[in-house]
């Protein structure tokens, strides 16, 4: 059975290798009777190709950093704060040109006053799903430590503690986070099966030692800087 480590460098290895075979395919070529190959940006069936066919589960995913606009407390739930979140132009519109609501289990670790206006890491890219009857466009990344009620693998680990990330002053609205070899274009919508990328990525995100956010030991980072969390060697989702 393979070590902790050795699972880690396999992850890391895949996309190299993945990428060295699609290098070596044979590429389709024209019939004998003359057919041209299909034409470029299209992908089976004449659909337009998205630019994805060939990414990794990273650059699938759209880490973009936003900016808290407005915060409220959800009616019916002691727990959720729904937030309006500006994503930059490019996000927006998949919003309709409009900021993202995006609903956060972070009443009890985060104050509203503490919250708006505040930048933010979001994944931007998820499928929107209602949670507390009201539809909800990405998630907002934290850290955290001790318990989790939703994993009994975390019990005993003493009192929960979850914080927003800090985003480098500076840090353009619309940002997103790429990772060298992992910036193609991200996919739309992570949809049921590709939304297995987004779990994928985040079992290698966590704080490090000195709070630097960071994916399979590299950091996160902004045009301003690297992104930081006060809790160190933290879970972040």
């Amino acid at each position: 059975m393979a070590s902790h480590a050795e699972g880690r460098l396999l992850r890391r290895s895949v996309p190299y290798v993945e990428s060295w075979i699609a290098e070596l395919t044979p590429k389709p070529v024209a019939s004998a009777a003359g057919a041209a190959p299909a034409p470029k940006g299209k992908a089976k069936g004449g659909a337009a190709s998205t630019g994805t066919e060939n990414a990794t589960a990273m650059s699938r995913c759209c880490f973009a950093v936003g900016k808290v606009l407005e915060v409220s407390r959800h009616p019916e739930s002691e727990k959720l704060y729904i937030e309006k979140i500006d994503l930059g132009a490019e996000l927006n519109m998949l919003s309709n040109n409009e900021p993202r609501t995006i609903l956060s289990g972070l009443q009890e670790f985060v104050k509203e006053e503490d919250f708006v206006n505040r930048l933010v890491l979001v994944i931007a890219n998820l499928e929107p799903r209602k949670i507390g009857g009201i539809p909800s466009a990405g998630m907002v990344l934290c850290a955290s430590t001790g318990e989790d009620p939703h994993d009994p693998a975390l019990a005993g680990q003493g009192e929960r503690k979850v914080v927003l990330l800090d985003i480098p002053e500076g840090t353009a609205v619309g940002e997103r986070v790429v990772f060298e070899g992992h910036d193609m274009p991200y996919e739309p919508v992570l949809k049921k099966k590709l939304a297995k990328n987004f779990e994928e990525v985040m079992k290698d995100v966590c704080s490090s030692a000195d709070g630097v956010v960071c994916w399979q030991g590299k950091p996160f980072q902004t045009s301003a800087g690297v992104i930081k969390a006060s809790l160190c060697n933290a879970r972040i989702s």
